[in-house]
This record gives C-alpha cells, sequence and structure tokens, in this order.
C-alpha cells in the first residue's frame, strides 16, 4: 500500500506540466488570447484600409473621367490654368480628402508565455515535493513504531 503512494509522483508531474502547459504554455489560453487580440486588431485595421482604399479608387476614377473634378481637385492643389491669376492665403491650409481614414502601423509583439523547460522544472519541482512528503510521512510512520516496540 505504501508503494501506492509513489506512483502518485509521476502523476503529479504530469498534471502539473499539463496544467502550466494549457494556461501559461506556448500555444497556452493566456498566449492565444493575446494572440487573438492581436488578430482582432490587425482585422480593424484592415477593414480600415480597404474603406480608404475605396473612397481613393472612387477619387482615382472622379479625376479620370471627369474634367471638372480633376479642374477642382488641380485648384484644391494650387495650380490654376494657363494665364490665370490668383491669390492664395497663407495659413488657411488645403483641405483635400481632409477626413479620409488611414490605416495606423501595427507591430507584431510577441505573446508572453512560459518555456516548456521553465514548466518541465516545475513539475519535477512538484514531482520531487510529493516525493519527499511520501518519505517524511514513511520516516514518521517507522519512527514512531519503532518507538512503540
Amino acid at each position: 500500500m505504501r508503494l501506492l503512494r509513489y506512483f502518485f509522483v509521476p502523476w503529479t508531474m504530469f498534471l502539473v506540466y499539463f496544467l502550466f502547459s494549457a494556461v501559461l504554455g506556448q500555444n497556452g489560453l493566456y498566449a492565444r488570447r493575446h494572440l487573438e487580440a492581436e488578430l482582432a486588431q490587425l482585422r480593424e485595421n484592415n477593414r480600415t484600409l480597404e474603406r480608404a482604399h475605396s473612397d481613393l479608387q472612387v477619387t482615382r476614377d472622379a479625376l479620370l473621367h471627369d474634367q471638372d473634378m480633376l479642374s477642382v481637385y488641380a485648384r484644391q492643389l494650387g495650380y490654376g490654368r494657363e494665364n490665370e491669376e490668383f491669390i492664395r492665403i497663407m495659413g488657411l491650409g488645403v483641405a483635400i480628402n481632409a477626413s479620409m481614414p488611414t490605416g495606423q502601423a501595427l507591430y507584431a509583439t510577441n505573446a508572453v508565455f512560459v518555456q516548456d523547460k521553465t514548466i518541465k522544472l516545475i513539475a519535477l519541482f512538484f514531482g520531487m515535493t510529493v516525493l519527499v512528503f511520501f518519505l517524511v510521512m514513511d520516516f514518521l510512520s517507522f519512527k514512531t513504531r519503532d518507538l512503540e516496540s
């Protein structure tokens, strides 16, 4: 019966390793949540860039096919027609596509996780702790038997 207790040692090590890997490991819950949040941010940025791209496509098509639009756009940029004079007042600024949304520069960051080597060491520590506990219990049990006899 006493030997049966010692079978708990490898099972303890396995259980601790499994739990730490499932929660804090490289593919654990914590790392996955970080990556899912980053993926959601990248998808939102992609949608913003797609909207900006479609707006720019509409502007491009309008400039290619509509001469009046091209003329208005050129005037906003500060260009005029030949033999035409105009006065630009400094400080007013040019507001071309001022409300145009743009994407953000997003940099991937490494997910925070505990390395597998560290998890193995933690599992070994817990296994050794259980082993020492059982050995101490056996030692105390033998010691009390020796004192009784």
